[in-house]
């Protein structure tokens, strides 16, 4: 697969549509012309993660954190944060970064986080809305089945736990084909009537300009007919952050030695309005938010848990959250993401399986870096 089409699947399947509008996820270096054979997975992209592409043979690096995030003048090779595009360039290996996307999406970077954590029963704690529609179509009634059929395949009707949603209402056509017309049934000049159906669903934005060229091209009529409306409906299953409950009540001292047992840290900060008798409080309901967590901070303090557990967050916004009562675990801002590669790398490797996709899927072994939060 060249690219450009594997870049094109890459923005569904990460949900390109849910970055910020501050990031800069997406396809950030590369040839659309190049065929991808070998994909490297990393957390960052650094000098040391180039070399490792390079060696690999790998023609694409997909990483959580973007390789460039602000305008820049030169590609230096004497500069760091230049020398490794220009290595990247020369080698002609491309980048493509799934940041806020990845962290917001359904199954993404705070879903694995809390469940890693054992969370269960999760909710989003500031929710990002996707834009639907309602696509209507009209055909005869001999084609219902086989348009049904294509609906369905191509994400139309899909909400959740449940797919091919319709909703069917049988009727009579009519049309008068032209000079020059090609009528699938009727004759020139001359009304027709024709015994229909009107097929209706719901369509995600990401879905519905495949849905509509996959109903056209099996659609019997020589001008298919059609209706795509805009729907405020809000469907809101994705956002930054999660809540969760515990499958069981624990202290906080025992609940702190499952996080570093989890994560595969040696230590964390925290922070609690009172340090005293700490580690015997009980913590139930548990918040999360990967990376930094300083734009919720006012989420955190109004959510019903316990314990909030973030990769990092500022001084004053950490005492916003300990003042509504809840202990506060920074356990490192790379320490929380760092489950990205093996995230990124699953839902990478499912979907080529899926598409019969040939190609391979590599975890990078130097691509994650943690803060050392004590001298041993």
């Amino acid at each position: 697969m060249i690219l450009s089409e594997l870049s094109s699947c890459l923005d569904k399947v990460f949900y390109i549509n849910l970055a910020l509008s501050w990031d800069k996820a997406g396809l950030q270096i590369g040839n659309l012309e190049n065929e991808i054979k070998r994909i490297l997975v990393t957390l960052n992209v650094t000098d040391i993660v180039a070399d490792e592409a390079a060696s690999l043979n790998s023609d694409l690096i997909v990483a959580h954190h973007p390789l460039m995030f602000n305008s820049i003048d030169t590609i230096l090779s004497s500069r760091t944060g230049e020398k490794e595009i220009l290595k990247l360039i020369e080698n002609g290996i491309a980048v493509y970064c799934t940041h806020t996307n990845y962290d917001s999406m359904p199954g993404g970077l705070n879903d694995l986080l809390a469940s890693t954590l054992g969370l269960t029963d999760l909710e989003i704690v500031e929710g990002q809305y996707e834009q639907w529609y309602k696509f209507v179509v009209f055909a005869p009634i001999e084609s219902e089945e086989k348009i049904r059929e294509v609906i369905c395949r191509s994400g139309g009707g899909k909400w959740r736990n449940y797919s091919c949603c319709t909703f069917n209402t049988k009727g009579k056509g009519t049309f008068i084909p032209g000079k020059g017309s090609r009528p699938y049934t009727g004759s020139r000049g001359e009304m027709s009537y024709v015994e229909e159906v009107r097929i209706e669903c719901i369509v995600n934005e990401k879905n519905l300009e495949v849905l509509v060229e996959a109903v056209k091209a099996v659609h019997p009529y020589e001008e298919a007919a059609y209706d795509i409306y805009k729907i405020e409906n809000r469907f809101s299953e994705a956002g930054i952050g999660r809540c969760g409950r515990l499958a069981e009540s624990k202290s906080f001292s025992k609940f702190a030695a499952e996080i570093k047992d989890s994560l595969g840290i040696d230590s964390f900060t925290w922070m609690s309005k009172e340090d005293k008798g700490a580690g015997e409080r009980k913590i139930d309901r548990v918040a999360v938010a990967c990376g930094s967590a300083n734009s919720l901070t006012d989420k955190l303090v109004g959510i019903d848990c316990d314990a909030v557990v973030v990769g990092e967050m500022d001084y004053h916004s950490a005492l916003k959250v300990i003042e509504g009562g809840k202990i506060l675990i920074a356990v490192g801002h790379g320490n929380s993401e760092k489950l990205a590669v093996d995230g990124i790398s699953a839902i990478l490797k499912d979907y080529f399986k899926k598409n019969d996709i040939g190609i391979d899927v590599l975890k990078s072994k130097k691509g994650s870096n943690s803060w050392r939060y004590h001298i041993g």
